[in-house]
């Protein structure tokens, strides 16, 4: 297998090829199709057709390249959208601490969780950060992963949410997995702002949101919207001067309590509201009607041993689904998004197809992208993880296996025998 380049490649015999249909986020159950056997043709990045071998080889004319996949299955690139990916040390210790039984809340409470991190990645050279980050975004495309949504909130200073931005830029430059970026320096209160949020709020939305915006390369911003932290009425000034800039928002929402935040997603216009484990039906419903995404981390209820979202009454509420790792060094360390369709069918309640719309198609309308990710349809980006298997129920049936072979990211082979051809 090579680079494809402007060449035009057929990608032949699969076993079967899965994929949702649309442009835009789905409610409910998707329209799926199954070509069982199916084709791929590919040109100048993009995929040209899709369907029955003997029809693809018919309508498509000449190849450069013709590969036989036999015994093998295509899904989309699957897209993470929710992910902490640039930051120093790890928590392993404090992770241990909670076997033993402290909580996530105690941890914080004694200087540890996210304010442990913020010391470790203050203390980190760019270089050092874009390393890790680097490790990382290998693990996410040898799992399939494509592209990914990106936040800093490891710095709370000036110096130091530049520099996870920089970090960020720069990854994005040099390695393969697309990436949208998010500013939330209103991830925790530092320590320098202890007991004074509003003063803090004051400082981001002053001094660091327009220099953030100048960049011209972060789309979003998130806030940690919780009780303790920031609540109701500072995440609303926060967001408000976000949109007035110019930037789409995001919230974590009602992840430890029910305080309201999922419905704030809806009164600002959100694109998506995540986490969402407290949420309740009438703010599911006002996010429905705004049509504010519901963006669900069963990863993160599954490594903190706490509840899960209730993945059936936001589908009643009308909510369209997404699933994320929220990887992070703290409460999700995983990049595995077939986990958390695994997740998502065995404890959300989810069904395989739900859940793999959660990692494709919705998951790309989380970072509105669905115009051209998510799917394997004509005029797509060529975005397709080839699996070892010939069933994709695999991914959740045989859980806890990564059963990717091969990854295109664009056209181009980005994983070759689970292997990164580009490691950066």
């Amino acid at each position: 297998m090579t680079s494809t380049g402007c060449k035009r490649t057929l990608l032949e015999n699969f076993t079967e090829v899965l994929t949702a249909v649309g442009n835009q986020a789905v409610v409910g159950d998707a329209t799926i199709q199954r070509f069982c056997p199916g084709s791929i043709a590919i040109e100048d990045g993009m995929i040209v057709d899709v369907g029955p071998p003997d029809q693809v080889l018919a309508r498509s004319g000449q190849f450069d390249e013709r590969i036989d996949m036999t015994g093998k299955s295509a899904i989309p690139g699957m897209i993470d959208p929710h992910t902490h990916l640039v930051f120093a040390g790890d928590r392993c210790e404090e992770f241990n601490r909670r076997l033993h039984g402290a909580t996530y809340v105690d941890i914080a409470k004694a200087g540890g969780g996210i304010k442990s991190t913020v010391r470790a990645t203050r203390a980190a050279t760019q270089l050092q950060l874009e390393q890790r980050g680097i490790q990382v975004l290998n693990q996410m495309l040898m799992q399939g992963v494509t592209t990914i949504e990106a936040k800093s909130g490891y710095g709370l200073d000036h110096a130091t949410e530049i520099k996870q931005l920089d970090a960020m830029r720069s990854l994005s430059q040099k390695h393969p997995v697309e990436m949208v970026q998010t500013f939330m320096g209103a991830h925790e209160i530092p320590a320098e702002f202890e007991g004074r949020p509003a003063d803090y709020i004051d400082y981001l939305n002053q001094d660091l949101l327009p220099e953030v915006k100048a960049r011209g390369d972060v789309t979003y911003v998130d806030i940690f919207c919780e009780r303790g932290v920031f609540e109701l009425e500072d995440s609303r000034r926060h967001l408000e001067r976000a949109c007035e800039l110019g930037f789409g928002v995001r919230l974590h929402a009602d992840e430890l309590v029910h305080m309201g935040g999922s419905g704030l997603a809806a009164e600002v216009g959100a694109i998506s509201a995540d986490h969402l484990v407290y949420a309740d039906r009438k703010d599911m419903e006002r996010m429905a009607e705004a049509g504010v995404m519901a963006t669900l981390l069963p990863g993160t209820s599954f490594f903190l041993r706490g509840n899960y979202a209730d993945a059936k009454a936001f589908r009643e509420a009308g909510c369209a689904i997404a699933l994320s790792t929220d990887f992070n060094p703290g409460s999700s360390h995983t990049c595995s998004q077939s986990l958390m369709m695994a997740l998502g069918c065995m404890n959300l309640g989810m069904t395989f197809e739900q859940s793999f719309v959660g990692v494709t198609l919705n998951a790309a309308a989380a970072i509105q992208q669905a115009h051209r990710l998510g799917t394997l349809e004509v005029g797509k980006s060529a975005d397709i993880a080839i699996l070892d298997t010939h069933n994709p129920l695999f991914l959740v049936y045989n859980w806890g296996i990564n059963h990717v072979e091969h990854v295109m990211k664009a056209g181009n082979w980005v994983v070759k025998n689970r292997l990164p051809v580009q490691a950066a």
